[in-house]
């Protein structure tokens, strides 16, 4: 797949692993921590009065900062705020604001494909690592630095080495209850953080036709944990009904042909996947929740691109219906985007969560990058349904962050230990 696809944005008609090639940018994405510095480089190096290439093909979000400002007052991120603002206005580009103090519009991740910027076949770029979220939509999708960002503003190029492909052959029927999360910290638990160090993933097989769209994000957002540039999934009928009910615009299926070759084939079958938690301080320190020992808990969190989309927060309000999060404990949701916020209100996730103790948080990036509410305290222990778990990624660096499902996170809050059972006794009743 990605061979194909960067051909056709490298103008080749034919490419292949270790090549150096300069590829065509169909959609470039930076956010609020960026922009500034983007923004700096960009005008510095190509002129004060400098423009984009094209203004239609960029996007700027403001999503990672918006909550610092919860806990204590940072003028830093007012700065950076005020930078994409500036810069937006400047080159009359898209771009997300806030919809409401300490608000985003929606997670940029989240937000793209469904304003229906990302279609199959695209080459998208971001100052952001979890840009290969997209790939989950058959297209190219991977993190750049801010140096390489302002070049791509300017002349919508970019270069890269071709990477290798390792194909993950997913099979079986995948228990009740077991989720994306679990399979790719099952995967990362397999290869390591640096086992797909600069190369694409593509996933495939029966498990994948079984994962709706929100889960196949999850899959491909975190390729980037395992070191990749970029997660894929072929798209099916499933991704061109979301696609084109969000977008009117064409777009060109890619797929891998039937005699392709990987670098690496790794075949797993999940039939038998019990949860999986990833210890602190690395995402690959992962175990199957059975062997997990006893992990008491004060904090909870369901959010971030990774877990705060419609499939996860449903997943967590199916968990905790009719029980109550433990004394002690504090369990935060948050939805990332205002369409996810308002579809779990109409279908009454936000409530069964509230009346279950949950605190229902503004949309944003908020503790996953160590902002706003919900981060870790000194020597604090908690279970996050985030894409990572580094010390002090969300919270003091002598808190303890463990990585599970958002499901686990909602079980794991109401019995204060990292857990995926209940049991009669901690209902609520009326």
């Amino acid at each position: 797949m990605v061979e194909k696809m960067l051909a056709r944005a490298s103008g080749n008609a034919y490419v292949k692993p270790g090549m150096a090639i300069f590829i065509q940018v169909d959609l470039a994405m930076s956010c609020d921590t960026c922009v500034g510095p983007v923004a700096e480089i960009f005008y510095e190096n190509f002129g004060e009065k400098a423009k984009l290439w094209n203004q239609n093909q960029v996007v700027l979000v403001a999503d990672h900062l918006i909550h610092i400002n919860d806990l204590r007052p940072e003028p830093i991120a007012d700065q950076l705020y005020q930078d994409l603002v500036q810069f937006a206005k400047e080159q009359d580009c898209q771009w997300f604001d806030v919809v409401a103090p300490g608000q985003a519009a929606g997670i940029c991740h989240i937000l793209l494909p469904e304003k229906g910027f990302v279609r199959p076949g695209m080459v998208v770029v971001g100052t952001d690592s979890h840009t290969c979220t997209f790939g989950a939509f058959g297209c190219f999708g991977t993190g750049v630095g801010t140096t390489e960002m302002a070049n791509v503003f300017a002349m919508g190029d970019t270069w890269i080495r071709l990477p290798e492909t390792l194909l993950f052959e997913l099979e079986g029927f995948l228990p009740k209850h077991i989720s994306a999360k679990d399979i790719i910290l099952f995967i990362l638990g397999k290869i390591g953080c640096e086992g797909g160090r600069g190369k694409v993933m593509e996933f495939r097989g029966s498990i994948i036709d079984q994962l709706p769209i929100d889960e196949r994000m999850t899959l491909c957002n975190m390729a980037t944990e395992c070191g990749a540039l970029c997660g894929l999934i072929a798209p099916d009928k499933l991704t061109l009904d979301y696609v084109q009910s969000r977008s009117q615009e064409a777009f060109e299926v890619v797929v891998s042909d039937p005699d392709a070759e990987y670098e690496q084939v790794y075949r797993f079958d999940l039939s038998n996947l019990e949860p999986q938690v990833a210890r602190p301080y690395k995402p690959d320190q992962v175990s199957g929740i059975s062997e997990l020992a006893e992990v008491p808990i004060t904090r909870a969190y369901i959010g971030s691109c990774t877990g705060g989309k419609l499939f996860d927060i449903a997943e967590a309000a199916e968990a905790i219906k009719g029980y109550h999060v433990a004394s002690g404990v504090s369990l935060f949701v948050v939805p990332a985007s205002q369409e996810i916020r308002q579809k779990a209100e109409e279908l009454g996730y936000l409530k069964i969560l509230e009346e279950a103790g949950a605190q229902i948080l503004k949309s944003g990036c908020g503790a996953c990058i160590n902002a706003g509410l919900g981060v870790l305290g000194k020597e604090e222990t908690g279970v996050y349904a985030i894409n990572r778990n580094f010390k002090g990624r969300s919270g003091d660096p002598s808190g303890k962050n463990y990585l599970a499902s958002p499901r686990v996170v909602a079980i794991s809050a109401v019995k204060a230990k990292i857990t995926d059972q209940l049991n009669e006794v901690d209902i609520v009743q009326p």
